[in-house]
């Protein structure tokens, strides 16, 4: 009996032994990574080409993936090879750390990782003409590579994004109008191209309701101090200046392509002719003829001369004017001896658009006194473009007894709701015909 237990014991050793090797036998076997000697760049940009180094990639079966860091994964359409794979990323991807992933027959391995980077923008030197627009108006973005479904985004602190579909592309750029209702303030501009968006450099859109000026006040200290206040008909035209201190009052009368106005300083009638909305001849206020008024191609003053004078006692209505690439006023020369210099900075704020323009506001008292014919046209404001920053720094001639010397002097420009100031310091002690200026807007209503 002892014999029969030891032998069954045996046997199922036995049995036991050889179940527990097939078992060994019947396991998968742990996947192995189709791939070697893997190289990943550290970076690409959406959009742009990516090929990883490595052999086995024409494995069959084998695909790839990017993963996010939230383990969304992008299936990739790659072409692989012996030497490795190649893709294009994916425009739908945003900048960020991915995974690489390759799977093949349900099993996935991390390759490694790559950052991926925004794309360059696909406009070429965006612009914006016009940095100053007001809502309801028509916004041109210069520069090239705008394509159809093409979209828009503004951006302001304190408001939301708004987004403009309806855009126009033409050989200008791309165009589209803002909304009646866009709050005023300083936008980024954005451009949107299917999933993807670029905010476009060196483009801050303004948006600013339409103003009109009500009253200005120069004031030149112990020399003169001048309120002027303007009123405008019922097509939005001037048709009054007036000072009542002085009982002046320019009244403006309109007839076809002709103002004219009498002025109460010296009685003599002021004629203005008007070509496409610019003005290009007017009375001279000193003497009897006229004086021509020139543009350059961007619709800037250029001059104001009297090509009938010979200017041997006076050559005071020789004044050029001369506009840097930004559209800002940067030197008015008078006659042949007088150049004014303006300078900008980073903190220049914007003037209001078609109103006069206060690098010239400035200079108001000087003009009326000397040069009337040109005060009245700059409060007209119909000599063309004005600038688009008002400076923060002026140069001007001082005589001395040994001759001319230059002096720069700083501004201080603040803008608060409707009131300018532009606060002109010494200047004004030190220097006849410049004043330091206060101008009130108002606001025009549809």
């Amino acid at each position: 009996m002892k014999k029969i237990w030891l032998l069954m014991l045996m046997v199922c050793t036995v049995i036991g032994t050889f179940t527990a090797c097939s078992s060994d036998d019947d396991g998968d076997p742990t996947p192995q990574l189709p791939v070697s000697g893997v190289s990943i760049p550290a970076t690409a940009e959406v959009g742009g080409e990516v090929i990883i180094r490595g052999t086995g990639f024409t494995a069959s079966g084998i695909s790839l993936y990017l993963e996010n860091s939230s383990k969304e994964k992008k299936a990739i359409d790659a072409a692989f090879s012996n030497a490795g794979v190649t893709f294009t990323v994916p425009m739908s991807l945003v900048a960020g750390v991915y995974n690489v992933i390759l799977t093949q027959s349900g099993n996935e391995w991390t390759l490694g990782s790559i950052t991926l980077t925004d794309a360059d923008s696909p406009i070429i030197s965006p612009s914006l003409p016009e940095m100053v627009v007001n809502p309801g108006k028509e916004v041109t973005l210069g520069g090239s590579g705008y394509e159809s479904g093409d979209k828009i985004v503004l951006k302001a602190e304190s408001t939301s994004n708004i987004e403009i579909s309806e855009v126009t592309i033409s050989t200008d750029g791309l165009t589209f109008t803002l909304p009646a209702d866009c709050p005023e303030g300083d936008y980024t501009v954005s451009l949107i191209r299917g999933t993807s968006s670029w905010v476009l450099d060196n483009v801050v859109l303004t948006v600013q309701k339409a103003k009109r000026v009500k009253e200005l006040l120069v004031d030149a200290g112990k020399n003169m101090q001048l309120l002027l206040q303007i009123n405008y008909d019922d097509k939005g035209r001037v048709n009054h200046v007036i000072v009542d201190d002085m009982e002046w009052d320019w009244a403006f009368q309109y007839e076809a392509s002709v103002i004219t106005t009498v002025s109460p300083i010296s009685e003599a009638v002021l004629t203005y002719t008007i070509d496409d909305g610019k003005i290009i001849k007017s009375t001279d206020a000193m003497f009897d003829n006229y004086n021509n008024w020139a543009y350059t191609e961007r619709d800037y003053l250029s001059s104001v001369v009297n090509e009938e004078n010979d200017y041997e006692d006076y050559d005071g209505m020789n004044m050029t004017f001369t506009y840097n690439t930004d559209g800002n006023l940067e030197k008015l020369t008078m006659g042949s001896d007088i150049d004014i210099q303006y300078t900008y900075n980073e903190g220049s704020i914007a003037t209001v658009t078609n109103t006069i323009d206060p690098a010239l506001a400035i200079h108001l008292i000087n003009l009326i006194l000397t040069k009337e014919d040109v005060a009245c046209a700059f409060l007209l404001n119909q000599i063309g473009m004005t600038s688009k920053k008002i400076p923060n720094s002026i140069t001007m001639p001082i005589q001395k007894e040994n001759g001319i010397e230059y002096r720069t002097y700083d501004l201080v420009v603040k803008m608060v709701d409707n009131v300018l100031s532009i606060n002109c310091n010494e200047a004004v002690a030190e220097l006849a015909g410049i004043a330091n200026l206060t101008i009130i807007y108002e606001d025009i209503e549809d």
